[in-house]
């Protein structure tokens, strides 16, 4: 009896541990299912977070912008004062210096000799006032030969100067070495003595019969050359030193050639090649392109289609239009000028105010912001993804093109 309560009890505790470790691992594996979904479910979040932080990270937005534009015949004429502080239109001057030489070569032939020339040095020692000596002053050697100066001088008071003397008549005989003279004029007075010349080299160039002689012609042919040498060059230095934001028109430089007084004149002589020297000084009228745009935005309002409220308006092509310079004074203080011409009128956008509402902006619709600006004829935003609806928030992230007649300019957020 007692054998076989025994084995009842081993058989039923050997049949219900399997029931127990059963349920058991039942429970176990819910356990685990419970905990990888749970995981999973943070591992999605997770990756869905940090994908949207790197697309807002790299995703970017561009802001096409077509300004609003007119394009109108001018004929303005505007006053403008130097360096104006006040209301008006101003310009500023620029002035530059250049100096060109070139070979002259006599091709004229005429009959009857050549007068010899040369370099002297004239005295005055006589007192403290300066000597004043008239054209064609004589100047004589100790054995009389006789040599002139072509226009007046003025001999400083107790000082010197040097001037160009020429023989009194044509022939070999007048080429002489270095010598003193004397002035005849001055003969029998107390000035006699005291003013004189002297010469350190030799007079040249005196000759008998037919010679070649420097014609006006060839003057005029290489003055032309040597000016427009200065004017290009003085142009070039104009480009390269105007500062950024003006304009300078070719007209509105003015250059004043100054040749060189020991210049080839007509009738001299020569079987060589002559230098002849000029210098140019140039004075140049430089407008702010904002300024100018604004003066003829002023002087043309009351044509435009759009009238401008305040408006910052720019001359598109400001520098192509046809320039005159009508009158300007003596001291460079006030000028007028002329501009004609087809003037494209571009309405200016406010691109870091846009680009600042654009970012503050709460709604979906971003391309309302744009009816906030009458500048704007038409614009667009092409977001990268294309499929990605935030508009970024970096400024960085963002850029905004402004679309001209000529170019598109693009602007990155700061």
């Amino acid at each position: 009896m007692s054998r076989k309560i025994i084995k009842d009890i081993f058989l039923r505790n050997k049949e219900e541990r399997p029931l127990v470790e059963e349920l058991e691992m039942e429970k176990t594996k819910k356990s685990r299912f419970l905990f990888k979904l749970i995981i999973s479910f943070l591992i999605l979040i997770l990756l869905g977070a940090f994908g949207y932080v790197a697309l807002n990270r790299v995703s970017t937005a561009a802001i096409n912008i077509s300004p609003y534009k007119e394009t109108l015949a001018i004929d303005s004429r505007l006053r403008a004062r130097a360096n104006a502080t006040t209301d008006g239109l101003s310009f500023e001057i620029m002035q530059l210096n250049a100096e060109e030489s070139g070979l002259i070569t006599a091709t004229g032939i005429t009959s009857g000799g050549q007068k010899a020339s040369g370099k002297i040095t004239v005295y005055n020692n006589y007192g403290s006032a300066p000597q004043k000596l008239i054209a064609n002053t004589r100047f004589q050697t100790s054995d009389g030969k006789v040599y002139r100066i072509k226009g007046a001088i003025s001999v400083p008071g107790m000082g010197v100067l040097e001037a160009t003397v020429y023989a009194d008549q044509a022939g070999e005989e007048y080429n002489i070495g270095p010598a003193d003279f004397t002035l005849p004029g001055l003969k029998g007075g107390a000035r006699f003595e005291k003013v004189f010349a002297k010469s350190k080299s030799a007079m040249s160039g005196g000759s008998s019969g037919n010679i070649r002689v420097v014609k006006k012609e060839d003057i005029d042919s290489v003055r032309a050359s040597i000016n427009e040498k200065i004017k290009n060059r003085l142009t070039e230095m104009f480009s390269k030193q105007k500062p950024e934001g003006y304009v300078l028109f070719d007209d509105a430089v003015k250059i004043e050639y100054i040749e060189n007084s020991d210049n080839p004149k007509v009738g001299d002589s020569s079987g060589r090649a002559m230098t002849f020297k000029v210098k140019g000084s140039a004075t140049g009228y430089l407008f702010k392109k904002d300024a100018l745009s604004k003066a003829l935005t002023d002087d043309n309002a009351g044509d435009l289609k759009k009238v401008p409220k305040n408006d910052p308006i720019l001359v598109e092509n400001i520098e192509s239009l046809d320039f005159s310079l009508i009158s300007a004074d003596a001291k460079n203080k006030e000028i007028t000028v002329r501009l004609k011409g087809n003037a494209d009128f571009v309405w200016t956008v406010d691109t870091a105010k846009l680009l600042e509402e654009m970012l503050n902006y709460k709604g979906k619709d971003y391309t309302s912001v744009f009816q906030n600006y009458p500048a704007i004829a038409k614009a667009s935003i092409v977001q990268s993804p294309k499929w990605w609806p935030r508009f970024p928030k970096d400024k960085s992230k963002i850029k905004i093109n402004i679309e001209t007649g000529k170019a598109t300019t693009t602007q990155s957020g700061p």
